[in-house]
Formats: C-alpha cells, structure tokens, sequence
C-alpha cells in the first residue's frame, strides 16, 4: 500500500466526512503540499498529517491515527513533525479547524502549543469549528 492509498484508508476508518484518494493527492501534488507519514517499529503505516505551506503561513488540512494506533503519542509526533516541516518551508504561522466536539482533536493542538483563535457558530451545520493558530517565530503576536 502506497501513502496516498494508506491515507485514503485511514480517512475512511477514523472520519464521517473522509477526504477521497484524489482529495489527498491534490494536495500532496499541489507544489505546496506537505505530508508525514507515521510508521510502527514494523514499519506499517500507522497515521498521517496532511496540509500545505504558502509563503509564511502553513495550514494543517487533515491528521489522522488508525483507533488501534492510538494512545501511543502517534498524533503528537505528527503534529511536531509537522511544524517543524512548515517551519523549514518558510512558514510563521499555522492555522488550522477542528469541529468543537472533538475533544481529543482540541486537547491534542493545545498540547502542542496550538492557541484558540476563534469560532465560526454553526460552520459544520450540527457543530462550530474552533480556529487555532501556532506562532513558528518568537515574538509574533499570540
């Protein structure tokens, strides 16, 4: 299984509303895109992180952990890995939406230095999204 099939795969196990392989190839394909794939100590796919940089602002799209992976830090290591690859491509900023009841999504950006930015009221229709964003350069305003 390739990564964009592995990704396809664990979109469909872990998400109601699950991005199709196209979807994610569109992005990893973009010339922006940015992708991390977790593995075992096995090597088998375990998780991804996928999003896009453009000039210094970087947007994480999507990241998911297969439900038997979880638990282990999988979702953290992603997410680091992540920041410090938006970082390398120039990015300052962050930003990122996450529906407000997926409590283990919130505590997960907030643990990784993610800060609440805003709310959109309704933007899922039955849930609001929350806007977080995370300062890649000291001083920038929080």
């Amino acid at each position: 299984m390739n990564d964009t099939e592995f990704m396809a795969y664990a979109e469909s196990v872990c998400f109601e509303h699950c991005w199709s392989a196209n979807d994610i190839t569109a992005v990893k394909d973009s010339g922006y895109g940015v992708y991390l794939v977790e593995r075992d100590d096995s090597g088998e796919p375990i998780g991804y992180v996928l999003g896009r940089v453009s000039f210094d602002e970087a947007e994480l799209y999507r990241i998911a952990v297969l439900p038997e992976k979880r638990r282990n830090h999988a979702g953290e290591r992603l997410v680091k890995a992540f920041t410090e690859k938006c970082a390398e491509m120039g990015a300052e900023k962050i930003f990122l939406e996450v529906r407000s009841k997926n409590v283990p999504a919130l505590k997960l950006y907030e643990l990784c230095g993610f800060s609440k930015l805003s709310v959109r009221k309704g933007y899922y229709g039955d849930d609001d999204a929350v806007i977080y964003v995370l300062y890649l350069k000291s001083g920038q305003e929080q």
